[in-house]
C-alpha cells in the first residue's frame, strides 16, 4: 500500500491551525466582547482600541516572522506561536485593568496569525508545486471550519461559565492542540528525501539522467523566466498592483471589523441571544466555505475583474443590510451575501 505523501499531513496541520485561529480569535473573540465590557463597565471604544493596536502590531511583526521561519524553521515558529496565542488567552482571563487587557490582547493577536497563515503557507509553497492550489485551498477551509465549530462551543461556555473561565480554558486548549499540530509541520521536503508533490530525490535523478538536456540554451532561460512574469520592482511600478492592493486591503478591513463587531452588535443592538448570534456566524462561515470552493470555477468562467468587482459590491450590500436589519431574515440575508463575497 502506497504511503500518503507527507505534504498532506502539513495540509492537515494547516487546516487545524487555521480552524483554531479563526474559530477562537477572528470569528470567536466577538463572543467575549459584551461579557468583558459589562464586567468592567467599559465602553466599546476601549475594546476597539485593543484591536486597532493589534493590527499595527501585526503589520510590524509580519516581516520578522518571515525571517524567523527561514532562520529556525516553520515547526518552531508554529509551536511558539501557539504557545504565545494560548498564553494570551489565559492572560485575558486574568485581566484586571485596561492596561493588562491591552497587553494580553496584543500577545494573543501576535500568536494567532503566524501559525495559521505565514508559517503554514511558507511550508505548503515548498511542499507542493503541481498540487499547490489544491493544498492551499484545503488548508484554507480551516478558516470556515473554525467559524462553524467554535462559535456554538463559545456560546455554550459563556452561557454556563464566566468569561474568565472560558478564556483560560480556551488558552489551555490552544496550547495543547497547537503543540501537537506543530510536530507535523516541516518547512522543506528535501531534508526528508522528497521533492514537491511527492517525487523522491532518487526518481528525480533518474528522470534527469534520461530526459533532461545536458545544456541549457538561451531560449530555455527566456522561457523559464517568462513563467515568473513581473519582478517585484516591476509590479510596484504598475497602477494595477496598487489598485488591487488597496482594494484587497479595504475588503480585509471590512471582513476583520465585521468579524469582531457582528456578535456584540447582534446581541446588544438587535437583542439577539448569544446562541442566535452563534448560528449567524456559523451560517456566514459555511457560506464562506462554499464561496471558496466556487471561486476557482467562477474565475475560470468569467472575467476576474468582474468577479472582484462583484465581491466588493457584495460586501457593500451586506454591510448595508446589516446596518438597516431589524429581524432575523434580514440578518440571514446579510450572512449569506457577506459570507459568499468573502469566500470568493
Amino acid at each position: 500500500m502506497r504511503r500518503v505523501f507527507y505534504g498532506w499531513w502539513i495540509v492537515f496541520a494547516g487546516c487545524v491551525s487555521m480552524a483554531i485561529s479563526s474559530g477562537l480569535f477572528f470569528n470567536g473573540f466577538g463572543f467575549f466582547f459584551e461579557p468583558i465590557r459589562n464586567h468592567f463597565a467599559w465602553n466599546r471604544t476601549v475594546l476597539s482600541g485593543a484591536y486597532s493596536i493589534s493590527r499595527i502590531e501585526s503589520a510590524l511583526v509580519g516581516p520578522l516572522i518571515g525571517y524567523l521561519i527561514q532562520r529556525f524553521g516553520a515547526k518552531g515558529v508554529v509551536f511558539f506561536s501557539f504557545l504565545i496565542f494560548g498564553i494570551g488567552f489565559v492572560l485575558i482571563g486574568k485581566s484586571v485593568s485596561v492596561f493588562t487587557f491591552y497587553l494580553a490582547f496584543i500577545i494573543t493577536a501576535t500568536g494567532a496569525e503566524p501559525p495559521a497563515f505565514i508559517a503554514v503557507m511558507a511550508s505548503l509553497n515548498n511542499w507542493f508545486q503541481v498540487n499547490r492550489a489544491k493544498a492551499i485551498g484545503i488548508a484554507m477551509l480551516g478558516l470556515g471550519l473554525g467559524g462553524i465549530i467554535f462559535p456554538p462551543i463559545l456560546a455554550y461556555g459563556l452561557n454556563n461559565f464566566t468569561w474568565r473561565e472560558v478564556s483560560i480554558a480556551s488558552g489551555i486548549f490552544i496550547i495543547i492542540v497547537g503543540s501537537a499540530i506543530s510536530v507535523l509541520v516541516r518547512l522543506n521536503p528535501e531534508p526528508y528525501g522528497y521533492l514537491p508533490d511527492g517525487r523522491t530525490l532518487e526518481s528525480a535523478r533518474k528522470v534527469s539522467k534520461k530526459n533532461l538536456p545536458t545544456r541549457v540554451t538561451e531560449e530555455d532561460r527566456k522561457e523559464d523566466l517568462s513563467d515568473y512574469g513581473f519582478s517585484l520592482t516591476d509590479a510596484l511600478k504598475t497602477q494595477a498592483f496598487w489598485f488591487i492592493s488597496i482594494g484587497h486591503a479595504q475588503a480585509l478591513l471590512v471582513v476583520s471589523v465585521t468579524g469582531l463587531y457582528q456578535v456584540p452588535y447582534l446581541e446588544d443592538s438587535l437583542g439577539f441571544s448569544r446562541d442566535s448570534a452563534a448560528k449567524i456566524v456559523m451560517l456566514l462561515t459555511a457560506v464562506n466555505m462554499f464561496g471558496q470552493l466556487s471561486g476557482g470555477a467562477l474565475a475560470d468562467r468569467f472575467s476576474k475583474n468582474i468577479i472582484a468587482s462583484g465581491t466588493i459590491l457584495g460586501h457593500c450590500i451586506g454591510l448595508w443590510i446589516l446596518a438597516v436589519a431589524y429581524n432575523y431574515p434580514l440578518i440571514i440575508l446579510y450572512a449569506v451575501i457577506q459570507g459568499f463575497s468573502w469566500g470568493v
